[in-house]
């Protein structure tokens, strides 16, 4: 499915259509202009166009943020308009994708809590629930890995602020302009939370050594936030559908993480 003639007009989006790699394959780009399916709650379209736009304004950052069509809404025919942003994503840059983290937090740090963030009901939002110890509803007995994490999950007492929960992917570089930060996925938790979802992805995903578990980020209880990053992970695989056996791209890295958990 594409996005027809009168889409593109309301979006102000000129040139030829093509669709975009990566994502779930759902993404156009017409001119200077993307285009796809609404994929988040209208609340949070609506937080990212008002909120986010407002607190980028002097940010060094790209951030992709919604285009209102010509009759001012974010919403047309359940498409979104975003800018296209140029850039590309370049595996290996780790290091910079958790100082962007960090400046990401930084920006929305006067922020009050997303209310959106309570309401969504998508994989990804009730795995990140379940990693924090909010959602004992879902049945996870047979998922590989989970009742090990769980058993050395402990409280941690960073503050909570916004953060961008899939930046592993979403970082578009170029050299002659800041980064460009793509799918802003907001959640409501310390900023170690978004640097050790960045490891494990690139650890598990990218070819990253072991070792940058341990050294992209010095705060002691980073292995806790490991933890969690890794049931943030699975569990969302799970509600997913994906089967049990298809889990071995995470054995190496729950064993080192449980071992740097253990000895803290």
């Amino acid at each position: 499915m594409h996005p027809s003639i009168e889409i593109q007009d309301e979006f102000h989006a000129t040139g030829p259509l093509s669709k975009l790699e990566g994502g779930r394959g759902t993404v156009w780009r017409a001119g200077d202009v993307t285009l796809k399916p609404l994929d988040v709650i209208p609340e949070e379209l609506l937080w990212m166009d008002v909120v986010a736009r407002t607190q980028s304004t002097n940010s060094r950052m790209r951030l992709s943020l919604p285009i209102r069509s010509r009759s001012e809404k974010l919403v047309v025919d359940g498409w979104t308009a975003f800018p296209y942003l140029t850039g590309e994503h370049q595996p290996g840059r780790w290091f910079e994708l958790a100082k962007i983290a960090r400046e990401f937090a930084k920006l929305f740090s006067e922020v009050e809590r997303p209310a959106f963030v309570d309401i969504r009901t998508h994989a990804w939002a009730r795995a990140d629930r379940f990693a924090w110890g909010e959602d004992t509803d879902v049945l996870l007995s047979d998922v590989p890995h989970v009742a090990e994490l769980v058993g050395a999950r402990q409280q941690v007492f960073d503050p909570s602020g916004v953060i961008h929960g899939d930046l592993t992917g979403n970082v578009l570089f170029t050299s002659a302009l800041p980064p460009a930060v793509l799918d802003l996925t907001i959640y409501w938790r310390p900023v170690n939370y978004s640097v050790a979802i960045i490891a494990v992805d690139a650890v598990c995903f990218e070819g990253a050594p072991l070792a940058l578990l341990e050294t992209i980020s010095p705060a002691k209880d980073f292995p806790q936030y490991l933890v969690r990053a890794l049931l943030f992970r699975i569990v969302t695989d799970y509600l997913n559908g994906r089967r049990a056996s298809e889990y071995g791209v995470y054995d190496s890295v729950v064993g080192c993480t449980l071992e740097l958990a253990a000895s803290q």
